[in-house]
């Protein structure tokens, strides 16, 4: 499934159409984490494209510019200088990734602009504190809100005590490695075990034979999707037997499709948005209908897909409020303007300052057919 509705993200390497509304968007396209990066820009282009079948905004077609940054903090900044000064983008839409976005927040590319960026494939504290850019509207949970419902449930709830964490050598790993130290000292525990990947290579080969040496009650993965399907099927290839838990920015389809549902099954991942099967929730019915239209297969795109999609729909809202001849400016604060704003059963929250607009967090596990049980 992943395979078909990823070759669909084809779609948007290319512009929509000549327009005035141009939003841009850097994602890796190439290399380690291409799967979620394809698919949050394929994600963007469902909505953008359903907008631009009923005429656009005010009349104006957008633009979606998507440019590959393969996972490179200094391409990111790069592809996104570009899509300010030489495409005219007026606002920027789901990007991927803590360390790539530590070094654009580095830059003051976004503030010296004036340019919104909506949604940031990343849950690190560092970009969220007070002294990050007000330029950038987070629209998932923290890395931390997420480790807290795992530890709550483990420690608070199972009674697991001995927690090891395997963790991606870079910003992402250490935000929540960081954060799942500070979880645990609230419960006056520590962690039995630590080992870490290369985030270039991907390799979990040491990391997996380490803690299976020392199988702890519980694994907390703080990985990508395709260095957690490794880790999982040489962690239990070693005798490991303890739960595991991963954050969100693992693609359960992802892990599915490298390892097999069989490895795959039991592998607990946080979520930070609505199961894009949900059906009660009129948001997760209208995504599934764009989705449609260009996976006409019937099967239903991932939590990446829909993430990407979330933030376009409130890029869109943001120009419709801005009127007629947006400018940047007048898209920045028609996103402040977006008070308990309710797409259908999701709220996203923007008002009073808010730069962090939903703390949506539940837990899933991987079952035996390849579906999430919640």
């Amino acid at each position: 499934m992943l395979r078909k509705f990823l070759l669909g993200a084809a779609l948007v390497l290319a512009p929509l159409a000549h327009a005035d509304i141009v939003i841009g968007q850097s994602v890796p396209t190439t290399g380690l984490v291409a799967g979620t990066g394809k698919a949050l820009a394929l994600g963007a282009s469902l909505y953008f494209s359903r907008v631009n079948a009923n005429g656009g905004i005010h009349g104006e077609p957008i633009n979606h510019v998507v440019r590959d940054d393969g996972y490179d903090p200094q391409r990111t900044v790069a592809n996104t200088r570009e899509l300010i000064d030489k495409e005219g983008a007026l606002a920027l839409v789901s990007y991927y990734g803590t360390a790539t976005m530590t070094e654009l927040e580095k830059t003051k590319v976004l503030d010296n602009a004036g340019i919104p960026l909506v949604g940031v494939h990343s849950g690190a504290d560092a970009l969220r504190t007070p002294g990050s850019s007000l330029f950038v509207f987070h629209t998932r949970a923290s890395y931390r809100q997420e480790i807290d419902r795992i530890v709550n449930l483990l420690a608070g709830n199972l009674g697991v005590t001995r927690i090891a964490v395997v963790a991606q050598q870079d910003a992402y790993g250490q935000a929540g490695y960081g954060a799942l130290k500070d979880a645990l000292a609230k419960r006056k525990l520590a962690l039995v075990g630590e080992a870490w990947y290369d985030r270039k290579s991907g390799d979990t080969t040491k990391a997996a034979n380490e803690l299976a040496k020392l199988n702890p009650e519980a694994v907390v993965l703080i990985t990508v999707s395709r260095p957690a399907a490794t880790f999982v099927k040489q962690f239990r290839a070693g005798g490991g037997t303890a739960q595991l838990y991963g954050l969100s920015p693992i693609q359960f389809e992802e892990v599915i499709q490298a390892v097999g549902k069989k490895q795959a099954h039991g592998l607990a991942i946080s979520e930070v948005l609505p199961y894009p099967r949900n059906e009660q929730l009129r948001f997760v019915r209208e995504f599934q209908q764009d989705a449609a239209a260009v996976l006409r297969d019937g099967s239903t795109p991932s939590y990446a897909v829909m993430e990407g999609y979330l933030s376009a729909r409130l890029v869109v809202e943001a120009l419709k409020r801005a009127g007629k001849n947006p400018t940047r400016s007048a898209v920045y604060n028609a996103l402040t303007s977006l008070k308990r704003y309710d797409l259908g059963g999701f709220i996203v929250d923007f008002g009073d300052k808010k730069r962090t607009g939903s703390n949506f967090v539940e837990l899933t596990m991987i079952s035996p057919t390849g579906t999430l049980t919640r």
